[in-house]
């Protein structure tokens, strides 16, 4: 056991060599951002580990929180308004929550950006990224497919999901009889669209990059009026039925991220989760003006899980938070 883990340790090693000189060729420049910073991500879905100023050398009047990263994002699209680009980073983040095959508390992120990509160059990037490392260690994938969230969803599930009510999706849900904690448990659509694409529509993705989601998970990413509908320029790599990466054609308008903050803050109140604040020097920045762009986060440690054929995240970790 441990010569099988000391040899995922080597190959880690390598795949993080074989990463930068990707990103070294396309003249990336490779950044550091600080893990610890006043600013953070307040997705609905996503918990920070904070830190007062208290417990930290500063002012011992203040009662400011700093939070350890759960994606390097904020700080990296600060440094694009800078005028430095392309960029990318491979980063320790950290989130609380479920503790298990797949996730352990501190992880490390793969992120990227370019000025000037739009929502086509950002997927094409992503999936020549990973054709490279697959054939750099001689590893089987495939071509990778592409396709939009509808049509997966309608494969698998049966329902179109930019239409579905969230009295059919939980019909669906009983009929496959996919248990849920009660009745009240989901308060908008999505949480039923993410529960079916977890249980039905993920462990059917073999090698794909969907997009066009929802508009309502746009999270950070614009939104396009297609027909009739609205989506979400987003993008997720899955591999083996596992999520990989996401993607976003970013959106550019402070005036709107601010409202999508605060709209998460309020459903993660109304949920019983922790205040996190709306204002951050991101915003502040955009407010200057944004390039056009698009990102990428990849979590290194599934995707080391995938080419490795490992079944926990454990197997591909130094030390898991337990061992820590």
């Amino acid at each position: 056991m441990h010569r099988i883990w000391t040899d995922n340790l080597r190959f880690r090693s390598e795949l993080l060599r074989d990463i930068r000189q990707f990103f070294y060729d396309r003249n990336f420049c490779e950044v550091q951002t600080p893990v610890l910073s006043a600013d953070t991500n307040v997705d609905c879905y996503l918990n920070p580990l904070a830190v007062t100023e208290k417990l930290l050398p500063l002012n011992h009047h203040s009662t400011r929180q700093y939070y350890l990263q759960t994606s390097p994002e904020f700080a990296m699209k600060r440094l694009l308004a800078a005028g430095l680009d392309p960029i990318f980073q491979i980063a320790p983040v950290f989130r609380l929550g479920d503790r298990g095959r797949l996730h352990n508390v501190e992880f490390t992120m793969l992120e990227w950006y370019r000025i000037g990509d739009n929502y086509q160059t950002g997927m094409f990037l992503l999936a020549e990224l990973i054709h490279f490392l697959f054939d750099k260690h001689g590893i089987e994938l495939g071509e990778i497919g592409y396709s939009t969230y509808q049509n997966v969803f309608e494969s698998e599930a049966g329902i179109n999901p930019h239409t579905a009510t969230a009295d059919e999706l939980r019909s669906i849900c009983d009929d496959r009889r996919i248990v849920y904690p009660d009745t009240n448990w989901a308060d908008s659509t999505d949480d039923w669209l993410d529960l079916l694409f977890a249980e039905v529509v993920q462990p059917a993705l073999e090698s794909v990059i969907i997009y066009d989601f929802p508009a309502s998970q746009s999270q950070l990413a614009e939104i396009r009026q297609d027909g009739e509908q609205a989506v979400s320029e987003r993008f997720e790599l899955f591999l083996r039925g596992q999520e990989i990466a996401n993607g976003y054609h970013e959106v550019r308008n402070a005036a709107e991220l601010r409202q999508r903050f605060r709209r998460s803050r309020e459903r993660r109140l109304t949920r019983g989760l922790s205040w996190l604040p709306i204002d951050s020097r991101l915003l502040n920045v955009m407010e200057l003006g944004f390039p056009q762009c698009s990102g990428t986060a990849l979590g290194l440690d599934r995707l080391l899980m995938v080419m490795l054929d490992a079944d926990t995240i454990d197997d591909v970790l130094t030390f898991p938070i337990e061992t820590a």
